[in-house]
């Protein structure tokens, strides 16, 4: 339906109210001096009781959307809710994709753990303009494509829809692109809150302490929320105990009231709540995609008083407001989807998420390149990611053989290894100036899971088919997730032990084929960069010492390889840094059971247990090489005026003393001396990419909140910030041996503090 603006929607009704017909009795008489909110709330008043209860839950019926849902893969277009025409609202339209709109022809970007490696929020905010623009056009009104979830464990098989390790890195990112998608319409950010497994994510009961759960898992949420995200989505997994579906002290009494939250609370997809008045008295206001337990269950409750008329009100008003502001946006052109404009920053978040692990006597960049071996089963699939529900649709995608010989033209031999014999990949790499070795994994190896035992494990929730139609529907339903999988699956295209998708990983390193691959060819040619593509950490001691480079060119989007070809020749050089540490060890990194029923959340993963255990990591946590070298200098750390409220302001000077212009992230991180209580080493707490042509250097200033010091005190029940020093560090990642280091007294008098040698 077409979408009208707050202020025709305004004149229209207006003018309607000096009519006295009852058709125009319910329409609400805005006018032009109302704020959002008096209007949603004068609308709401004038809606009758099933007018509010339509708006609760998505507008299809159940078994047809489950139809559709088989039939499509995932979502064919933006799936509706509440729309009622009769009274103008145009209703919540929702449209998925982490990396993109999934429908048909959007921009496909790199996934979302790439593009943390940019630690470039402005370019995430761009990014999210160009996600919302694209949703709009195909008819979107709500961007569900922005996962919050820290990435406790890298054999999580959605850790390519994490932003990463480090809470401070999330919220800056995720926060980014909500600013940018809501630039056109509303951003939903999600699941609230700690997911982090999938094979067991319908059934996980995670147990966790305060201190982990205020300091750790929940302050990059508040920041979208505070970057004022319309909506948040809840997640499948209990918090001791209690769904987060039905979990009214995290819904209702931190996400509304302590947080100020204005937007809407949606469930997560089809088993994301499991009761319609645990959900509904919790906070949820909008049940998603499709109608089943508000349909079913909320007349009679709100009829025995079991659940309020005013919580009814309250949700439509949340649902209103939102959509009054998502009115006055402006027009959209389809023929603008996937454009060049769009592409070229697909390429730039490309280029710049590269990781440079390793160069040895300065391999890269090929330049003065006679012959250039390109070997491995991905340098010519279009390797975007998983396939299930955040799956784009994009025109083409530029792999890494077609990046490779669009620059380097006939100087490229290709060997595939698809029933290849390897003696041929050895006779290339033998012949050739230097062998471009591209490895790693594809969504075969990890991704969302859908368990075939799905419709066993909650029948009690589905609905009773209304028809024989429906009846047919949930018998294929039946046949496909009733425990056998015998019907194959059509929500994801990879069939994982028992169950649908590839889910959860069960190793971090690469496939046997690939580590074999790689030591047979550098045998033969040791001047080769291995070109590593996945969606998280991956361990590469046994092989990493044989190759002459090493980049990590995660899920790259569909200007992958194009961007790969500019920094492998040179026009640009690498810039990404580890959004995650790698360690040497699995063991290094918290326990992993990816079947796990109960888990404990704790204060420590990441660079942060590694760092508590004195364990050296292969690469450190913000790690990454250039083509230059950079230098820090002239570090002054000045305390805030008022320690409230105030920032700690942090200027230090980085010079280019090599021979490329290039980019470098900056990295502050704080160090706490003399706690109470057992904290962290070392946390990032602010960081700036800069652009420096070789042999200039720049003044960088960066401000670091004063509640980004603070930890969670149980007794006083709030976050508060320690009476002790701090070391504030800089350099060019977390274990950077040049950093420098200041020490900081917040509560000593305001003098500037000095520099002092790491």
């Amino acid at each position: 339906m077409t979408v009208e603006s707050t202020e025709a929607y305004e004149e229209r009704n207006a003018a309607a109210s000096s009519d006295p017909s009852p058709e125009v009795a319910v329409q609400p008489s805005p006018t032009k001096n109302l704020t959002d909110e008096q209007i949603a709330s004068a609308i709401v008043s004038r809606l009758s009781r099933d007018d509010k209860l339509a708006m609760r839950d998505g507008d299809q019926a159940f078994w047809p959307g489950i139809r559709d849902m088989m039939v499509s893969g995932s979502q064919s277009g933006p799936w509706a809710a509440g729309v009622l025409p009769e009274h103008h609202l145009p209703g919540i339209h929702y449209t998925e994709g982490s990396r993109g709109v999934v429908l048909k022809g959007a921009t496909t970007f790199p996934v979302v753990i790439a593009r943390a490696a940019t630690f470039d929020p402005d370019l995430e905010e761009r990014i999210g303009a160009v996600i919302g623009y694209e949703m709009r056009a195909f008819g979107g009104t709500l961007f569900g494509g922005i996962p919050l979830n820290l990435m406790r464990h890298p054999a999580w098989g959605r850790a390519q829809e994490s932003y990463g390790e480090d809470s401070f890195l999330i919220g800056a990112m995720g926060s980014a692109l909500v600013r940018g998608v809501q630039q056109h319409g509303m951003a939903c950010v999600k699941n609230f809150a700690l997911a982090s497994m999938e094979h067991s994510k319908l059934s996980l009961d995670v147990t966790i302490g305060q201190r982990a759960l205020y300091e750790v898992y929940l302050p990059h949420f508040r920041k979208a929320v505070e970057a004022g995200a319309a909506a948040v989505m809840t997640s499948y997994s209990s918090i001791n105990g209690d769904l987060c579906g039905h979990n009214k002290e995290l819904l209702t009494q931190l996400l509304k009231t302590d947080w100020g939250f204005q937007g809407f609370v949606l469930s997560d997809f089809i088993f994301g709540i499991r009761n319609a008045k645990d959900a509904a008295l919790a906070g949820v206001d909008l049940e998603m995609p499709f109608q089943l337990h508000y349909q079913q269950s909320l007349p009679d409750l709100i009829d025995e008083g079991e659940v309020s008329e005013a919580s009814l009100d309250e949700a439509c008003y949340r649902l209103i407001l939102q959509q009054l502001r998502v009115l006055r946006k402006g027009s959209y052109e389809k023929e603008k989807v996937g454009c060049a404009e769009f592409r070229a920053v697909a390429q730039e978040a490309a280029e710049k998420s590269a990781v440079l692990l390793k160069n040895k006597g300065g391999f890269l960049p090929l330049k003065d390149i006679q012959n250039i071996g390109v070997i491995g089963r991905l340098a010519s699939v279009a390797n975007t990611g998983d396939r299930g529900t955040s799956e784009t649709q994009p025109t083409h995608v530029i792999t890494p053989l077609a990046g490779l010989r669009a620059y380097y033209k006939h100087k490229i031999d290709i060997w595939q290894e698809r029933g290849q014999n390897i003696n041929r990949a050895l006779q290339i790499a033998n012949q050739a100036d230097a062998v471009v070795l591209v490895v790693g994994n594809d969504h075969s190896c990890e991704g969302e899971w859908v368990s075939s035992a799905l419709a066993a494990q909650f029948h009690e929730v589905l609905p009773q088919p209304r028809n024989r139609e429906e009846a047919q529907i949930a018998s294929q339903f039946l046949r496909s997730f009733g425990g056998g999988g015998s019907a194959g699956n059509q929500l994801t295209d990879h069939s994982g032990e028992d169950g649908y998708g590839s889910g959860d990983r069960e190793s971090l390193r690469l496939p046997p084929h690939d580590v074999e691959l790689i030591k047979r060819v550098c045998a033969v040619n040791p001047n080769c960069v291995v070109v590593v593509m996945g969606g998280g950490t991956i361990l590469m001691n046994e092989w990493e010492d044989l190759p002459a480079a090493i980049l990590l060119h995660w899920y790259p989007g569909m200007a992958g390889g194009t961007a790969l070809a500019r920094i492998l020749s040179g026009e640009i050089s690498p810039s990404g840094k580890l959004p995650f540490v790698i360690p040497r060890r699995e063991a290094d990194l918290p326990d992993f059971d990816r079947n796990a029923r109960k888990v404990i959340y704790d204060l420590w993963h990441g660079y942060r247990k590694l760092d508590k255990d004195d364990v050296t990591p292969a690469y450190p946590f913000g790690f990454g090489l250039s083509y230059t070298q950079f230098q820090y200098s002239e570090l002054v750390v000045t305390p805030p005026d008022e320690l409230r409220t105030g920032g700690i302001q942090v200027q230090f000077s980085v010079a280019n003393t090599g021979h490329y212009a290039a980019d470098e992230v900056a990295q502050v991180y704080i160090a706490p001396k003399g706690s109470a209580v057992d904290r962290a080493k070392l946390e990032l707490k602010g960081f700036q990419r800069v652009s420096i042509p070789a042999g200039e250097s720049q003044r960088v200033s960066v401000t670091v909140p004063i509640e980004e010091l603070a930890i969670f005190d149980s007794e006083r029940n709030q976050m508060v910030v320690e009476r002790i020093t701090y070391d504030v560090i800089v350099g060019s990642f977390s274990q950077d041996p040049n950093s420098l280091r200041v020490e900081l007294d917040l509560f000593a008098e305001p003098d500037e503090a000095t520099e002092e040698p790491a």
